[in-house]
């Protein structure tokens, strides 16, 4: 019996360490603020963000996940002798950490899986292909090989991506880069969609991520913050309350003084 007791002090013990240390991970996670939370198209929403990655770049997207199957990245070849890095450029962004995946031709027309995606701005590789890097933010991925490869293969270094990005990219020309506490202030325009609902998500370089609605609503003047629109509503109603009461009373002109 004690020692059922003792087996059964250490599973809660343990399962409590794992439960305390997923709150610590879930605690670390990165998170947005809209404002406002509801805006017209064309017009401006500031993005306060926390918990990212210290110093690290961010992108922002807006609306549904798209997915990339099979984008051609066709890197002039043939290969050199040398180990790397290959690179390339997605055709969207900003990407969703932990999608990216990659093939790669052996031969003219064979392709083989070399890169998985591993959510933190890295990938894992296989068989000759080794360490590379994908950056969430700018679409920029790297590979290198473990040993040279020969350029008598005689064939470009095509290569195959799939990955997901959002439907709008709305990160700032100038760039967004988070501070040392890993915190972020950013505007963003609202693209030209219909009335709805809509995610805004940030992620930095790191795979850290965060997403929030913004309520799109065309009639909202363009440039008038739903803060500034309650605000004259309130003059509104106050001025209308004292114009009634000082109104004179008009006394009823069918009473009749005897």
């Amino acid at each position: 019996m004690q020692h059922k007791k003792k087996v059964y002090i250490t599973t809660i013990t343990a399962f409590l360490m794992f439960s305390l240390a997923l709150v610590s991970i879930a605690a670390a996670a990165g998170a947005i603020t809209l404002t406002p939370t509801t805006q017209a198209p064309s017009s401006s929403v500031t993005v306060d963000g926390t918990g990212f990655g210290a110093t690290k770049a961010v992108g922002i997207g807006f609306g549904a996940e798209v997915n990339v199957i099979n984008e051609d990245m066709d890197i002039p070849g043939p290969y050199d002798t040398g180990t790397g890095p290959y690179i390339g450029y997605l055709s969207h962004l900003p990407i969703k950490p932990g999608t990216f995946t990659m093939s790669s031709n052996i031969s003219a027309t064979v392709f083989i899986v070399v890169a998985t995606d591993m959510g933190n701005g890295s990938y894992t590789s296989f068989t000759n292909f080794v360490n590379g890097t994908i950056d969430y933010v700018t679409g920029k991925y790297t590979r290198f090989t473990a040993t040279p490869v020969s350029s008598a293969l005689g064939h470009d270094a095509l290569h195959l991506c799939n990955y997901t990005y959002y439907q709008y990219n709305v990160t700032p020309a100038a760039g967004v880069s988070t501070n040392s506490s890993g915190g972020f202030t950013a505007s963003i325009t609202v693209p030209t969609v219909a009335n709805g609902n809509y995610n805004v998500t940030a992620v930095d370089t790191q795979g850290n991520r965060a997403a929030s609605t913004l309520t799109v609503d065309n009639l909202i003047p363009e440039g008038l913050t739903v803060g500034v629109m309650v605000l004259l509503s309130t003059v509104a109603v106050v001025v209308g309350v004292r114009y009634f009461r000082k109104r004179p009373k008009i006394e009823n002109c069918n009473q009749v003084k005897l």
